[in-house]
C-alpha cells in the first residue's frame, strides 16, 4: 500500500517563515512514497524560495482567497454558534466575552475555508491513489481543523491527522484575549497533538487529562554542522538571533550591554534578524554602544546563518524573550557548543541547564541583572567556558539533532505503522 502526507503550513515554501521546515520535511519525506505540501496563507504574488524534495508537489492558497470566502455575517458578535464544534467546555471558556464569541466564530470560518480550499486542490491530484494518508497541520490552529475536514472527506483506506503544537497557537495567555478557540474539539478528534517541547506537552495533558494520551512532545531540531571554533579573539562575542519584536524584548540586550560601558569589558555584539523595531535599536546603539563592535546583520538565510557560525567564536548565545516555545534559534547556537544566557520561558529550560550550558534568567529580567551575568560568563575562568561549550553541544547532540528527531516523528506519524505502535 502506497502512503502520502498531506502537510498544511501557513507560507512555507514560499516568500519567508517558518524555516525550520527547511529541515524537516527532507528526513519526513523519504517515510511516503509522496507529499502533498499546501501552504495555506500566502501572499497574492508569493515568491518560491525553498527547495522541497523530489517526491513532493507544492500548492499555494491565498489569504486573500481565504479571506474572501468567509461570510461577514460569520464574525458578527451575535452569529450563531456552530454546535459541532461547541461543547461545555468550549462554551464556558468563551463565556459572556463577545471578543471570545468573534474570535471563536472567525476561527471556525477561517480553518473551513482554508479546508475547502485545499480539498479543491486535493481533487486536482492523484491522492486517491493512495491507500494510507496522513494530514498533518504545522500548527494547531486553522489548518488543524482543515486536517480534519479533509481527512474526514478522504476515501484512503487508512487515514491519520496530527498536529505540532508551538507557542502562540499553544498557550492561551499569548492571545490578546487569553482564549484560544477550539481546544476541546481539536484534542478530540486528532488523531496525535505533537508538542514542540515537554512544557507544552505538560501544559495540555494538565488542561486536558481526558486527551493526555494523544499529546507527546515531539522536539524539533537543526543539521550538524560541527562546534564553532574554540579560539577566542580579542573581544567576548555575544550574539542574539530573533525578529525584533516586543515579546523578543532584544532592547533588554542592549540596554544591559549600556550599562557595562565602564566596566572595562571588551565587548562584541552581532544581532541576526529584522523587524520594525530594528531602526530604534540601531538608533540606541548608535548613542549607547559606541565602546563596543556593534553589528545588525539583519535577515539573512539559514545557510548563511550557520556558515558565521562555523567560522566565528561565538563567546555566548542571548534570548531574551518574554515568552517561547523551544527555540530553534538556541538549538543552533547550542549545536555549535555555545554557551547560552536565556529567560526561563516556555521550554527554554529544557535545552539551557543553568550552571551546565550556560544561565537561566527570570522571565522578567532586567537590564541590570542581565548585565551582571554578562559580566560573570565574561570572568569565567577558560576550563569553566570549555565545560560550558561542551556541555551546549552534547545536550544539543542528545535531544535536538534533525536527523534523529524528525526521523522519529516520521515514525510517529507514518499511517501504515502496526496499530498498537
Amino acid at each position: 500500500m502506497k502512503s502520502c502526507l498531506v502537510l498544511l503550513t501557513k507560507t512555507f515554501p514560499f516568500d519567508t517563515g517558518e524555516e525550520f521546515i527547511e529541515n524537516e520535511l527532507p528526513v519526513v519525506a523519504e517515510k511516503f512514497n509522496k507529499v502533498i505540501l499546501i501552504a495555506t496563507s500566502v501572499s497574492d504574488h508569493p515568491a518560491r524560495t525553498r527547495p522541497v524534495p523530489g517526491n513532493a508537489e507544492v500548492h499555494a492558497i491565498r489569504s486573500s482567497d481565504v479571506r474572501r470566502m468567509i461570510p461577514a455575517g460569520a464574525v458578527a458578535p451575535f452569529a450563531h454558534l456552530p454546535g459541532e464544534y461547541v461543547g461545555p467546555r468550549e462554551r464556558k471558556a468563551i463565556g459572556r466575552s463577545l471578543k471570545r464569541r468573534m474570535y471563536f466564530a472567525y476561527f471556525v470560518a477561517k480553518g473551513n475555508a482554508v479546508g475547502r480550499k485545499a480539498a479543491e486542490i486535493l481533487s486536482g491530484t492523484d491522492i486517491d491513489e493512495y491507500g494510507a494518508v496522513t494530514f498533518y497541520s504545522y500548527w494547531l490552529y486553522d489548518t488543524a481543523l482543515a486536517a480534519l475536514s479533509l481527512k474526514r472527506a478522504s476515501r484512503a483506506a487508512r487515514r491519520f491527522s496530527c498536529s505540532r503544537a508551538h507557542r502562540y497557537d499553544l498557550y492561551p495567555e499569548r492571545s490578546p484575549s487569553h482564549y484560544l478557540p477550539l481546544r476541546p474539539y481539536l484534542l478530540k478528534n486528532l488523531d496525535a497533538v505533537r508538542p514542540c517541547s515537554e512544557d507544552g506537552s505538560r501544559y495540555l495533558r494538565e488542561t486536558y487529562p481526558e486527551f493526555s494520551d494523544k499529546v507527546a512532545t515531539a522536539y524539533l531540531g537543526t543539521k550538524d554542522y560541527g562546534p564553532g571554533p574554540e579560539n577566542r579573539g580579542p573581544e567576548f562575542h555575544l550574539v542574539s538571533c530573533c525578529h525584533i519584536s516586543p515579546v523578543k524584548r532584544v532592547e533588554i540586550l542592549a540596554q544591559a550591554l549600556a550599562r557595562l560601558s565602564g566596566s572595562g569589558l571588551k565587548l562584541k555584539w552581532t544581532h541576526f534578524g529584522g523587524g520594525e523595531g530594528l531602526d530604534a535599536l540601531k538608533q540606541y546603539a548608535d548613542v549607547n554602544l559606541g565602546f563596543l563592535d556593534c553589528t545588525f546583520a539583519g535577515e539573512v538565510k539559514n545557510e548563511r546563518l550557520m556558515e558565521f557560525y562555523r567560522t566565528n567564536h561565538v563567546d555566548c548565545f542571548v534570548n531574551t524573550s518574554s515568552s517561547e516555545g523551544l527555540p530553534v534559534s538556541i538549538m543552533e547556537a547550542c549545536s555549535f557548543g555555545i554557551p547560552v544566557l536565556a529567560t526561563d520561558v516556555g521550554g527554554t529550560g529544557e535545552i539551557v541547564r543553568d550552571g551546565e550550558n550556560g544561565s537561566l534568567l527570570g522571565a522578567g529580567v532586567t537590564p541590570e541583572e542581565l548585565a551582571r551575568k554578562i559580566e560573570t560568563m565574561y570572568r569565567m575562568p577558560g576550563p569553566e567556558q570549555s565545560a560550558f561549550r561542551a556541555a551546549s553541544r552534547r545536550i544539543w547532540q542528545e535531544n535536538f539533532c534533525a536527523e534523529t528527531n524528525y526521523a522519529r516523528f516520521a515514525e510517529e506519524i507514518d499511517p501504515l505503522r502496526p496499530a498498537d505502535q
